[in-house]
């Protein structure tokens, strides 16, 4: 795969739509949530109680209707029956915006200091030669060798979120010296243990997963885009879930490859994914219910493939029977 996360971008999204403004930066189009204090008190010790907030999605943005047959409206709690499985903590995606306050994780109490100075010294030993305020492609790549991850690794994700990155292949001095100043994080060392502690928080906290899983969509997002192209999108599906995969999974990314007429994927229909992994599979779903039109094309191939299966197994028992049954007729001498 690619540098520094640079094998998701694709050449198809070039003809994707733009955003109406023609003035809209490259900054607005990513959308980036703000993530001021995700990894701020991270540290050894998880018992502590010293507590973090993660920013919630900017005021502005607003999500986009999916589907043209009608339009979206809040999922009734009991629509589906709850899952029970290894996914089942992910929160709702529906419903009101949480608010800062209510968008918290247990962090550490860390009293290391983190050095400013030494962040500047780190910072310098990645950024480009030709633009000193950024870290570019080879200064993330070789960034990703030193913490000994590959540059299209899950945690490498975590890293550009805790970093608030407004873009793939890119970390600015702004972007990289606060984020590891609220990580407290100023060496390599540092840093790595920061983000294998907050990948295990990760694992254990659903809303900062939504956060985490919100983010990867406009992190994906190429400047003046409001839409990822299939491509990016598998792509980013794949790697958000590295750690933990819903039911399904597999079946939706088999789905979304047999069908590349699909194009691109708009953020109500990311959001929403996470939503209908959590409430619905293929026998409980209702397309009554305002679900992006692409879900229920989703669960309309998935059940036709199991009426096909099912069909061929069926054929399989018939034969059997036939079979059988020529030779206690003696039509057959031998069945071998």
């Amino acid at each position: 795969m690619g540098n520094c996360l640079k094998c998701f971008q694709s050449s198809a999204e070039q003809s994707l739509p733009t955003s109406s403004s023609p003035n809209a930066s490259h900054s607005n189009a990513c959308q980036t949530t703000s993530l001021a204090n995700c990894c701020e008190s991270v540290g050894p010790n998880p018992n502590a109680n010293e507590r973090c907030a993660i920013y919630n999605d900017r005021p502005r943005e607003t999500d986009e209707l999916l589907s043209s047959r009608t339009p979206l409206k809040p999922v009734k709690a009991n629509n589906c029956d709850t899952k029970r499985n290894s996914f089942k903590s992910l929160g709702l995606l529906n419903g009101s915006a949480p608010t800062m306050s209510d968008i918290i994780t247990t962090a550490v109490k860390e009293s290391m200091e983190v050095s400013h100075q030494n962040l500047i010294k780190l910072f310098d030993v990645y950024k480009d030669p030709d633009d000193e305020d950024m870290i570019l492609t080879d200064g993330i790549e070789r960034l990703c060798n030193d913490l000994n991850y590959q540059p299209d690794e899950f945690a490498i994700l975590v890293l550009a979120w805790c970093l608030d990155a407004s873009q793939m292949c890119r970390f600015t001095k702004t972007e990289f010296i606060d984020g590891l100043h609220k990580m407290r994080a100023d060496t390599i060392a540092n840093i790595r243990l920061r983000l294998e502690q907050t990948i295990e928080m990760l694992k254990a906290d659903s809303e900062m997963f939504k956060q985490l899983y919100r983010f990867t969509f406009r992190f994906g997002l190429e400047p003046d885009q409001r839409v990822l192209s299939l491509e990016m999108a598998i792509d980013l599906w794949k790697l958000v879930f590295t750690v933990q995969s819903p039911d399904l999974f597999s079946n939706w990314i088999n789905f979304l490859e047999k069908h590349p007429n699909i194009r691109r994927i708009p953020k109500d229909t990311w959001n929403m994914y996470l939503n209908f992994t959590e409430q619905c599979d293929i026998n409980n779903y209702d397309d009554t219910e305002a679900w992006p039109s692409l879900f229920d094309d989703f669960v309309e191939y998935e059940k036709n493939l199991a009426l096909e299966l099912s069909g061929i197994h069926d054929d399989d028992n018939n034969n059997d029977d036939l079979l059988q049954s020529h030779v206690k007729a003696g039509d057959l001498d031998h069945v071998s």
